[in-house]
């Protein structure tokens, strides 16, 4: 080991290192050439730490030189100050980020992605609003207030935070169960008799999602606090797919009413997908057919445009063109042309109120009644951060911390309750654009926000004339890539059975019930397949090793593999099988005299008690059968276990123990030569 300390010297204010070092193999100082690599640890400020790696001890004789102005007990009184801007800097990464940030690098790309993200939550916004049951700006409200707060907290430097399709549906089925079919104001709500509605009173749908939000936020802190975010890696990414699959149903048959321009009553529950398309083949004979026309007229823009448009203009620059809000503009003018609200029954957008509501504490009376709708929204909000935050922190090679990001969403959902908002995630489309677009850090939120800010304050009433059904199509091609993951389904099906059953219980369930409900059910599902697998794991005997093809494995030597942790679930099956293959080991008569039986351990990652005693049983039962019985490759904690336990110790010697297959056969075969 080597410390360091520093004094001063006054008059060439040098830094000087004093280093000693401690032999690890000799308890008193002294110096050995030969005793290998050895560590240091340096300490030049008391901010800086660094690392050398020393291969023999003439580098000890090491000089720094750096001015040093302040006392040793200067530097010792500041160190609090130093882990004090540390915590700070863990817990508000922009104070770390920001003071390093690279302006002639950086600043372009954040620049042309903010403002291109920026351009998408508008029409986004308002669109996914809809889901949530609120009115459109309301979207714009939430993606603003969350995405500008994220930005001080979040460690992910590509997602774009706002509203998204998913986290919307969750959010509209919970308020049409709580706060079922309320107009915006309550105000004249003191004739409804309260036994009619599930908090006991008629609630503002705003003030119900306002207060959701705030919940949501303090279920992710709390997780964060808790270190919980472990927990999503129970999502698998098949879990996922086929859930996100089932909700993208939802959201597609809740936007149908709006593209055929009928009114369709909401439905909650097992089978309320069925429900409402009986609803809508009933309605048919009323369907508004000029915003049919609209509608597919949006969607094929929408489609084509993706599909033939993107690629070309990608080839001379990376950021899309802005498709939905080409379409926004279009359906602005064209309802403001040909007044379609009132000439022909469109609903419309209607009312977008200049600037921001007055912020007001959410209703805490009735939060208890939300748990059950906060906890799985803000664990699929949180699971949308975090899959997008790997995914191009791996490809840009970076960071993200999972426990920070549940303190980042966390604390974004919590402070924007404050305002009329809902839950919000990471939306893949905006992300994907983001970094598409060349951004390199967080601070492209600022351009976003600031043209979601220029929106929200100057330009909202001029998106009033916008047709409700434009809002659909925007929802309904955002939907295409959830879709198009059922092409998932064949491969899953050869690689693994289980997986293939995961997507389609996760994808049907959330079809069949409802996205909460489909959420449990398939992390349920997924875990009792966990529980499946281990239950039953591989038992083979046609085991071919690299170095041992079946061809080279001697007569009246057996060879099999036990796939997996040996517990107290599994020690039957494990049992059965080994008597099974003790029973059909034939007699050698070559190299090999006897029978014998090779385990090849090396998947068996631990073992339990009951796992121990099964392998002391097997190597009894082989015994007593005349069948030699060895283990090749157990791994280090396996044989741990087992050299500590006098049980089995006492009755298998170390002698049956080999680190390998090829060296359990080299044994065997030396000691028939002798």
């Amino acid at each position: 080991m080597i410390g360091c300390s520093c004094s001063n010297t006054p008059t060439k204010k040098r830094r000087i290192i004093k280093l000693s070092f401690e032999s690890p193999q000799h308890s008193h100082n002294s110096f050995n050439k030969n005793e290998g690599v050895n560590h240091f640890l340096i300490s030049i400020t008391e901010t800086e730490i660094i690392w050398l790696k020393l291969d023999s001890m003439e580098a000890l004789l090491l000089q720094v030189y750096q001015p040093c102005t302040t006392s040793d007990k200067e530097v010792v009184e500041k160190k609090p100050t130093s882990l004090i801007r540390q915590k700070l800097q863990q817990y508000i990464p922009i104070l770390e980020w920001l003071p390093n940030y690279k302006w002639k690098e950086h600043f372009h790309g954040d620049v042309i992605a903010g403002l291109t993200v920026g351009i998408m939550h508008v029409p986004q916004g308002m669109a996914y609003a809809s889901l949530a049951g609120v009115p459109p700006v309301y979207g714009m409200y939430s993606s603003f207030f969350a995405s500008s707060i994220y930005m001080f907290f979040g460690t992910a430097r590509h997602i774009s935070i706002g509203v998204f399709a998913v986290a919307s549906m969750m959010v509209g089925a919970a308020r049409l169960r709580l706060a079922p079919d309320l107009p915006l104001s309550a105000s004249n709500a003191s004739s409804v008799n309260p036994a009619d509605y599930p908090l006991g009173e008629p609630i503002d749908p705003l003030i119900f999602t306002s207060a959701l939000t705030l919940l949501v936020g303090v279920v992710q802190v709390i997780m964060g606090v808790l270190r919980l975010g472990f927990l999503t890696t129970y999502l698998s990414d098949t879990l996922v797919s086929g859930f996100t699959t089932g909700a993208a149903v939802h959201v597609f048959t809740s936007q149908l009413n709006k593209v055929l321009g009928v009114k369709l009553p909401r439905h909650e529950g097992i089978g309320m997908i069925v429900r409402m398309y009986r609803d809508m083949i009933l309605s048919l004979g009323s369907v508004n057919f000029v915003a049919l026309g609209i509608s597919i007229f949006g969607i094929l823009f929408l489609d084509l445009g993706r599909t033939f448009i993107n690629p070309m203009v990608k080839k001379f620059s990376p950021i899309p063109p802005p498709l939905e809000l080409i379409l926004v503009i279009l359906g602005v003018i064209i309802s403001q042309i040909f007044n379609l609200h009132d000439s022909y029954d469109i609903k419309t957008v209607y009312n977008i109120p200049r600037g921001f509501p007055s912020p007001s504490i959410p209703r805490l009376d009735f939060l208890p009644a939300l748990i059950s709708d906060a906890v799985p929204i803000a664990v699929v909000c949180y699971m949308f951060v975090m899959s997008m935050g790997k995914l191009f922190a791996k490809k840009h090679k970076y960071k993200t911390d999972a426990t920070q990001e549940l303190y980042a969403i966390g604390i974004a959902s919590a402070l924007s309750s404050f305002f009329p908002v809902y839950p919000v995630g990471a939306s893949l489309s905006r992300s994907s654009v983001c970094e598409m677009s060349g951004a390199n850090t967080q601070l492209y939120t600022v351009f976003s926000s600031l043209l979601l800010l220029t929106v929200i304050l100057l330009l909202g009433p001029f998106l009033e004339p916008l047709p409700m059904c434009i809002l659909a199509c925007i929802v309904i091609v955002s939907l295409k890539s959830l879709f198009m993951q059922v092409k998932e389904l064949p491969r899953l099906y050869k690689i693994s059975k289980y997986d293939c059953a995961i997507w389609l219980v996760a994808c049907l369930s959330t079809v069949l019930t409802d996205v909460t409900t489909g959420l449990v059910i398939s992390l349920v599902f997924a875990l009792f397949t966990l529980v499946l697998r281990q239950q039953w794991p591989t038992f083979s005997n046609e085991v071919l090793h690299d170095e041992t093809p079946r061809q080279h494995i001697p007569e009246g030597v057996e060879i099999v593999r036990f796939g997996g942790a040996l517990h107290f679930a599994n020690v039957t099956l494990f049992l059965d099988k080994m008597s099974e293959s003790i029973g059909r080991v034939p007699e050698g008569e070559s190299l090999i005299e006897g029978r014998t039986i090779i385990l090849d351990g090396s998947p068996i990652a631990n073992v339990d008690t009951m796992g121990v005693d099964a392998l002391r049983d097997v190597f009894n039962d082989s015994k007593k059968s005349g069948v030699q019985l060895f283990y090749c490759g157990l791994p280090e904690d396996v044989l741990s276990v087992l050299r500590n336990d006098e049980n089995f110790s006492s009755v298998v010697p170390s002698s049956t123990f080999f680190s390998s297959i090829d060296q359990c056969l080299l044994s065997l075969s030396q000691q028939q030569s002798v």
